[in-house]
């Protein structure tokens, strides 16, 4: 699978692999592999689980579930090693960016006639599909692409 399909499925249906809100954390465990670093809050009822990639947020309710998640797109600019990491763990190939216009492409094609919010935020254009809470946030400022992605590419998507 390519990192576009991942993200445009996302942004279609509100799920990664399967899970989305209200997983369990078992599915989040069996859907999700590779090392991660778990903080806890101080009352021990909400955890952030860190993929390197991925961010995963969880709350204690009457088991642990998921309440958001954030591919952190902006992590794989000039890390190519951690694009490795992401294909051999997960089967996903990304490229080092992920451009706003190709995303919205093959997210058109998939989901059809769903429509966008778009908003400003600073210096990012955020894109929300309301059905399935997932926001994709794009640069929109004149930076050029380097070790961070620049004007025109997705910065990260978040469900929630």
């Amino acid at each position: 699978m390519t990192g576009l399909q991942l993200c445009a499925t996302l942004m279609a249906t509100g799920r990664i692999f399967g899970v989305g809100i209200d997983s369990s954390v078992s599915e989040v465990d069996q859907a999700l592999r590779g090392e991660y670093v778990e903080e806890l809050s101080d009352g021990g009822v909400d955890a952030r689980r860190d993929y390197g990639w991925i961010e995963i947020s969880l709350t204690k309710r009457e088991q642990w579930v998921l309440v958001g998640a954030t591919l952190e797109l902006h992590r794989l600019s000039g890390n190519a090693d951690l694009i490795r990491d992401v294909l051999s763990e997960s089967g996903v190939a990304f490229e080092g960016y992920t451009s706003w216009l190709e995303l919205k492409e093959q997210f058109l094609s998939s989901a059809g006639d769903s429509s966008l919010q778009c908003m400003q935020q600073g210096d990012y254009m955020e894109y929300r599909n309301p059905d399935v809470k997932v926001s994709v946030f794009v640069v929109n400022d004149e930076t050029e692409r380097d070790e961070w992605p620049g004007q025109g590419d997705v910065w990260s998507i978040a469900l929630g």
